[in-house]
């Protein structure tokens, strides 16, 4: 298949492509939009980020953007050999997919075949952008498990048919209700049961969560918001295992000096009704929620009723 060349003007290459290189390697990507191949080549043309890559393929066309003696900004990796030593190749449609992107794959499958042979680069030297950083790219092979078919299409001949795209399910939540309590440090907290999710924010120690369902692995931790099971950075108690009823009348003790209880529900200073420290506490009442974290409710030797957290990095239940 022909590359056409459009390279980006010099004035752009100390931004775009810095850097002298000889290609030893290639990434692929997915663009996750559907414009044009021209478009994403006008696109990083006029960018002020630095993003960049080599070839852009859609069902028409291959255009060359970036000579491929300099490197390009497209790994994910710094200064690692995505970034450094391989050549860049977007596959366009990813986004919506249908036919436009199954014809973009089959010409990728060709133009990587072409770079492959043009710079004697090995199959095991042909990898995903999520293959350099971690980053979910290209999305739409990943999703639909065809990353290692693409790859053996570079090395099988010359005729190749894409498989019938598979429905992807929409992941299934169960009630999987409970608390989650983090143990380990930036955590990541995502818009959805996965990895392709964009992460909102980082949960660390010793924050603790209502859980309301699970996903393959994943705890829903209210609307969009879902944090990957894994004893490595916290730990999941699922009702029954530590619910209301199997801690009731029993007592809550602190393992920390000035742990601070509530008089309400509440997790505001103006309620804070009193500190106590290590080894003493209050008989369990109830596992309440109070604004997405769980708290006891528990009463003192008088009778008084407050709140105190669950959390075991501050109390054990005894």
């Amino acid at each position: 298949m022909e590359i056409k060349k459009m390279l980006v003007p010099e004035s752009r290459y100390s931004v775009l492509c810095p850097n002298p290189m000889i290609p030893t390697e290639i990434t692929f990507h997915n663009t996750y939009n559907d414009a044009t191949a021209l478009n994403e080549r006008n696109n990083v043309a006029n960018n002020s980020t630095g993003t960049s890559f080599h070839v852009v393929v859609d069902d028409k066309e291959a255009i060359q953007l970036i000579p491929f003696n300099r490197n390009a900004w497209h790994a994910g990796d710094g200064n690692g050999q995505g970034n450094r030593h391989s050549i860049g190749v977007e596959i366009c449609y990813s986004m919506s997919g249908g036919e436009r992107y199954r014809q973009a794959e089959l010409n990728a499958i060709q133009v990587i075949r072409q770079l492959m042979a043009m710079f004697n680069i090995p199959i095991s030297k042909v990898k995903t952008h999520q293959e350099r950083s971690g980053k979910y790219c290209p999305h739409r092979m990943i999703n639909e498990g065809r990353v290692q078919w693409f790859k053996q299409q570079l090395v099988d001949g010359e005729t190749v048919q894409v498989p019938e795209t598979p429905q992807i399910p929409q992941p299934s939540i169960t009630s999987g209700t409970g608390i989650v309590y983090i143990t380990g440090k930036n955590v990541n907290l995502r818009k959805g049961p996965g990895t392709q999710y964009d992460s909102i924010r980082k949960l660390n120690a010793p924050e603790n969560y209502l859980v309301w369902g699970r996903s393959g692995g994943w705890l829903n931790l209210g609307g969009d918001q879902w944090v990957y099971e894994n004893t490595e950075w916290l730990r999941f108690e699922a009702d029954g295992q530590s619910s209301a009823t199997s801690v009731v009348n029993k007592r809550v003790v602190s393992k920390v000096n000035g742990l601070r209880f509530y008089s309400r529900p509440s997790w505001g200073d103006s309620d804070v009704a009193g500190t106590v420290g290590v080894g003493l506490g209050f008989t369990i009442i109830d596992k309440i929620d109070v604004n997405g974290s769980p708290q006891y409710k528990v009463k003192n030797s008088k009778g008084n009723i407050f709140c105190i957290t669950t959390s075991p990095t501050y109390v054990e239940i005894k």
